[in-house]
C-alpha cells in the first residue's frame, strides 16, 4: 500500500530529527495557545516534570524566560509545587498571560529590597488580558522591610487584567498597588501581615474602574486607598 502522508508544523516536516520551538507550535492557523511549567529543584522537581527548572537562586529568571518564550498571543505559566527565592520583579510583559500556582503550596518570597515601587509579580507594558492566580507572595518583610517592596504591581496602561486566589502575606509595602491601571479585577485574594502605618493592602493610584470582590484582609491597619 501507499506509505504514510508526510505531517509538518509550521512548514516543518516531522521526523525523528527535527527540533520543534513554541514559535513553531503556535504558527498554525486557528487558535494559538502555550503552556510552559516551571519547577524548582530545591522542592525535588528534576527537568523531566517541567519546562524551566529553578534551583533556588535568582528563580525569577527562569519564570521570565518561560514569559518570553510564549507566542505574541499569550499563554500560561504554571509554577509547580515549592518555595521559589525571587532577586527581581516576575515581569508579565506581554498581554493575555497568566501565570499560575498551587495555592500556598506555590510560595515565591522576595530576597532582594526594592528602591523605587517594584512587585514581587508586576505586569507592566501596558499589558491587557493578564491573570496572576493561586500564588502566594511572601513579602519576607523581616529581611527587607522597604516600604516600596509590594506584592503584586500593575502599572500604569495595564488594563482589563485579573488578580485571583492569591495570597500575598508579610509585604513591607502595598499587598497589591495599582498605579494608573483601569478596568481590573481582584477578587478572592488574601492579603495579611502587611506594613500596617502608611502603606495600605490594596493601593489605587489614579485607577478607575477597579472590581473588588472577597479578599480577605487581616493584620493590617489600612485596607483600600484611593488616590
Amino acid at each position: 500500500g501507499a506509505g504514510p502522508t508526510s505531517r509538518t508544523v509550521n512548514g516543518k516536516a516531522l521526523s525523528s530529527d527535527i527540533a520543534l520551538t513554541a514559535g513553531d507550535v503556535g504558527a498554525g492557523p486557528g487558535k494559538r495557545t502555550a503552556r510552559f511549567t516551571v519547577g524548582t529543584s530545591t522542592a525535588g522537581w528534576t527537568s523531566a516534570d517541567c519546562d524551566y527548572l529553578c534551583d533556588g537562586t535568582d528563580d525569577q529568571s527562569e519564570i521570565n524566560a518561560a514569559i518570553q518564550a510564549l507566542p505574541s498571543t499569550g499563554g500560561e505559566i504554571v509554577i509547580l509545587d515549592g518555595t521559589y527565592n525571587i532577586t527581581a520583579p516576575i515581569d508579565m510583559n506581554k498581554n493575555n498571560v497568566k501565570l499560575s500556582g498551587n495555592g500556598n503550596a506555590t510560595v515565591l518570597k522576595r530576597m532582594w529590597g526594592s528602591t523605587l515601587q517594584e512587585g514581587v509579580i508586576e505586569i507592566t507594558g501596558a499589558s491587557v488580558g493578564c491573570c496572576v492566580e493561586n500564588l502566594c507572595v511572601d513579602g519576607n518583610r523581616a529581611s527587607y522591610n522597604s516600604i516600596n517592596n509590594c506584592g503584586i504591581y500593575l502599572s500604569s496602561g495595564d488594563n482589563n487584567n485579573t488578580i485571583t486566589g492569591n495570597t500575598c502575606n508579610n509585604n513591607s509595602g502595598n499587598g497589591i498597588y495599582l498605579a494608573g491601571s483601569n478596568n481590573n479585577i481582584i477578587t478572592c485574594n488574601t492579603i495579611s501581615n502587611s506594613h500596617n502605618n502608611d502603606n495600605h493592602t490594596i493601593y489605587k493610584n489614579h485607577t478607575d474602574h477597579l472590581t473588588t470582590s472577597s479578599t480577605t484582609i487581616a493584620n493590617h491597619n489600612n485596607n483600600i486607598r484611593l488616590k
